[in-house]
């Protein structure tokens, strides 16, 4: 089933509605009762994902802030987004992109991008590693060996630096995304991309307890992590806390991190900024940054870290 799935997706490109219907679709369609019965298998792969609040289109929050960078889902919206236009290197479809930056802070730089169905080729070596939760829609990426790694809604999607391969976009897709510059440092050949479905991400069995926070302010804040990624300078991973509230001094690291579940509020210790974290927000938070993390309902995040 999964082989004649991978031949189904593989023969779709964009059109109004998503799709094609390529003589190869017709005929392998079968296997499910409609179009909508494809999306719905795939998003089956993203099971458990918590659906973001809907944005307010009209939300175009500043996020240059010099303490920290906080932006709503809203800021990401697609009437925020600056459109470039169809991608000159298609071979499938007629892929249009977006794209808006949050803040680039050192080598690290956070943002967002949409793309309309349709695919090319990654012939030339990536220049970075990307980390990028997918919000909506459904693509796939093939390493230069010809095997093939499906994402959708709730997917956490890995590409190393150095990546060649293919890129398509199989549904219309928009995502939050982690950028690093660094030196090469995965040593596989051919370098892979890895995904991480939401429900490997944050289930509790998967995490592992550090305990009470040790600056713990208030209540007994517990502190779970999964790690999912770790090269060179660069760990991925889960965080989740119970609630309560404590304190972080001078961060030896950059972080940027997406809110998946709960509520939590983050406060600088000199300016007094504070700003209310939600499901579907992103944040950055400079290494040197200290303050506090007031954890109302137990929240879970994705994180990537930054140690150059």
């Amino acid at each position: 089933m999964q082989q004649t799935l991978g031949f189904v997706i593989l023969s779709l490109c964009g059109c109004a509605d998503g799709f094609v219907r390529t003589p190869i679709y017709q005929s392998l369609l079968w296997e499910f009762s409609s179009e909508t019965a494809l999306l719905s298998y795939l998003d089956t792969l993203s099971t458990n994902v918590i659906v973001s609040p809907s944005p307010d289109l009209t939300d175009v929050t500043d996020a240059s802030q010099s303490t920290f960078y906080h932006a709503p889902r809203s800021f990401f919206s697609p009437p925020n987004l600056r459109w470039k236009g169809p991608r000159s290197t298609a071979d499938v479809g007629t892929p249009e992109e977006a794209s808006r930056q949050l803040i680039e802070i050192g080598e690290s730089s956070v943002g967002s991008w949409t793309c309309t169905a349709g695919g090319w080729p990654s012939l030339n070596p990536k220049a970075h590693t990307e980390i990028f939760y997918v919000w909506s829609g459904h693509g796939s990426l093939t390493d230069r060996d010809g095997e093939i790694h499906y994402f959708g809604p709730g997917d956490t999607v890995i590409i190393p630096k150095g990546h060649t391969g293919r890129w398509d976009v199989l549904a219309d897709m928009h995502k939050v995304w982690f950028v690093h510059e660094h030196d090469q440092v995965e040593e596989s050949e051919p370098i892979r991309v890895r995904v991480i479905h939401y429900q490997d991400l944050v289930l509790k069995q998967n995490q592992v307890s550090y305990g009470v926070s040790k600056d713990v302010v208030r209540g007994n804040p517990e502190i779970y992590s999964n790690v999912v990624y770790n090269a060179g300078p660069i760990n991925v991973g889960s965080w989740m806390c119970t609630p309560g509230c404590f304190n972080i001094e001078s961060l030896d690291t950059t972080i940027g991190f997406h809110v998946l579940e709960g509520q939590f509020y983050i406060t600088h210790k000199e300016s007094g900024q504070c700003s209310k974290c939600m499901p579907g927000d992103t944040v950055a938070l400079p290494r040197g940054w200290s303050g506090s993390v007031d954890v109302v309902e137990t929240a879970k995040k994705l994180w990537t870290n930054f140690y150059l």
